[in-house]
């Protein structure tokens, strides 16, 4: 009895969702990134630097990735809503850049087998967290669009 109920934890272990699996892949992925080009508040607080443009190019080539299959179909409406309040101005918009956090999450959660958005809502997390006025939303706004341009630089699908 013991020897099937260890084969059947081993076999629950091997037996991941494919939400799971994409979870993890985002969250290994993210790690690989920020170890390579450590994440800085600085570029949403104060301002980019070289640093940024490393970091960018890094996440916007994992998320063009096959395998993590990000399509800017799939977070269109959160880039759409970002450059509307861009538009009007984030003084003008604050509470729809709060609803953004949520949006992401929904996003996300409709897509759970995908580790693309997956991972760029992991990112999204850490760059809306440092917002506080109209200029760390300007510098949002620059590295979002940096990690999109990127993403479709390298191959990036609509």
């Amino acid at each position: 009895m013991y020897d099937n109920r260890k084969k059947d934890s081993q076999a629950s272990k091997k037996n991941k969702t494919k939400a799971e699996v994409a979870a993890e892949k985002a969250i290994n992925g993210y790690k690989s990134i920020k170890d390579s080009y450590p994440w800085k508040t600085e570029w949403i607080t104060t301002q980019a630097d070289k640093d940024l443009t490393y970091f960018a190019e890094k996440l916007g080539k994992t998320l063009a990735d096959k395998n993590y299959g990000l399509t800017n179909s799939k977070i269109r409406s959160i880039y759409g809503e970002i450059k509307r309040i861009q538009t009007s101005g984030y003084e003008k918009q604050k509470p729809s850049f709060y609803l953004l956090r949520p949006k992401m999450a929904y996003a996300a959660g409709r897509e759970l087998e995908n580790a693309g958005v997956q991972l760029f809502k992991l990112f999204f997390e850490d760059a809306w967290k440092e917002v506080q006025d109209e200029d760390t939303f300007k510098n949002f706004c620059n590295l979002i669009e940096a990690v999109l341009a990127y993403h479709k630089a390298f191959g990036g699908k609509d």
